[in-house]
């Protein structure tokens, strides 16, 4: 089944139920694409936490056509990029290169994600690799509050696990299970793949129907479990500079109805150079160097935090700022041009973002992953112009509720010291 939309945006759906999405872009010489498994952490057992990525790295060791530096080399002699991410509910292997180079580059991202060797040494290697990731991570306090801050929002469901696993998880993980995982996951059902730039949608779709028709299909992705927060105090004391804070409250599924005034709520407090938190804790008082906020929204649940680092002496203060900022946006009229500036950098970024491949070809992804439908950069922009200051009132005051408040903290303090400043 294929389907063309009036912005040039090309769907089909394979007989295996791959999807296949191309946005073709005269003016762009480049072209980006992404084979997308809609398979991440979250849908992990704790026994295999950090398998997805495990396999997003292992997939680069080497084919049975191709070795890993002969991957590596085949995309550097075309001028281009490969990589990959895994986040908590996908994997995606990427490539960009110049139109022209496009059947080079699908070949490799065909041949790393359909015939990966997973050799038993190079299992080994990689779990190495990964172990120095995670200590590398837990080394850097302002990298790790955030996986904290996540895995006690989350208390011990899957969705606050880290992308990266735990080394006992890691290293409990068997060549058989790596084999297992992968099979059984990366079936045509659960793969997307996305293609924005200098592309032919009909010689695309043929290419992808050649190469990835020939998957057979299996039983596909099962519900998750729709996770709950668990709000409260987790206090890390170590002997480090800074104490890094994490304020975190419920946020919004990826569809809620709401997001768009989510975007700006989050942009008004903490989304920028000119948002009310980088002002008031770092411009006026100089009480952080880095302080934002930030919003992680997935299938059925979102996380909303701010993030601060700043001194012992400094945290107080900087606590009281960030609690007084929440609550006077829930409760008190904004300055008559602090939304409209907000509402223009949104689009702004919005736009920005539109001239690069490799963003288009991520939120053709996210769209159909989420909407199972392409939303128009016009239908955003609306969205966010329609938003009114009311609206942002109300969900800061439905949102930021003390009670459901979690803090997280990373620093030279103890617990009942910060006790005092949240009680």
């Amino acid at each position: 089944m294929t389907a063309r939309s009036g912005t040039g945006v090309v769907k089909e759906i394979l007989p295996n139920g791959l999807t296949v999405i191309v946005e073709p872009l005269r003016e762009f010489s480049s072209v980006s694409v992404g084979v997308w498994a809609l398979i991440g952490s979250r849908d992990e057992s704790q026994a295999l936490s950090g398998i997805s990525h495990l396999i997003e790295h292992l997939v680069f060791k080497g084919t049975s056509s191709r070795t890993a530096k002969q991957i590596a080399l085949e995309i550097d002699s075309l001028g281009g990029s490969l990589n990959a991410f895994t986040s908590k509910e996908f994997t995606c292997f990427y490539a960009r290169v110049l139109g022209e180079s496009l059947t080079q580059a699908l070949d490799v991202l065909s041949d790393i994600t359909l015939e990966s060797r997973f050799a038993p040494d190079d299992l080994v290697k990689e779990k190495d690799v990964i172990l120095q990731e995670i200590s590398m991570v837990e080394d850097t306090p302002d990298d790790v509050v955030h996986d904290l801050h996540c895995k006690e929002f989350w208390s011990d469901q899957s969705l606050g696990r880290p992308v990266l696993g735990t080394q006992e998880s890691l290293l409990a993980i068997d060549h058989r299970s790596v084999l297992d995982f992968h099979k059984s996951h990366y079936r045509p059902e659960s793969i997307l793949i996305t293609a924005s730039g200098a592309v032919d949608p009909d010689d695309f779709l043929k290419r992808i129907g050649a190469i990835f028709g020939k998957l057979e299909s299996g039983n596909g992705q099962g519900p998750r479990s729709v996770p709950h927060s668990t709000p409260g105090l987790c206090v890390l004391e170590r002997p480090v500079e800074q104490i890094h804070l994490c304020v975190g409250h419920n946020g919004l599924a990826a569809t809620n109805d709401q997001r768009y005034i989510m975007y700006l709520l989050n942009t008004l407090l903490g989304g920028g150079m000119s948002s009310r938190l980088f002002q008031k804790i770092r411009e006026e008082q100089g009480l952080a160097y880095s302080v934002y906020s930030y919003h992680s929204t997935y299938q059925d649940a979102g996380l909303h935090t701010i993030y601060c680092g700043t001194s012992r002496e400094g945290f107080p203060q900087a606590l009281g700022i960030i609690r007084e900022e929440m609550e006077d946006l829930a409760s008190k009229r904004m300055p008559s041009d602090e939304l409209a500036i907000a509402k223009q950098q949104l689009k702004g970024n919005l736009l920005l973002g539109l001239e690069s491949t490799g963003n288009r070809m991520n939120q053709l992804a996210r769209n159909e992953i989420y909407f199972g439908r392409q939303v128009s950069p016009e239908e955003i922009a609306a969205g966010i112009d329609n938003v009114t200051e009311e609206q942002v009132r109300q969900l800061a005051a439905d949102l930021f509720i003390r009670e459901s408040m979690a803090i997280t903290v990373i620093g030279p303090i103890k617990e009942e010291e910060v006790r005092e400043f949240t009680g």
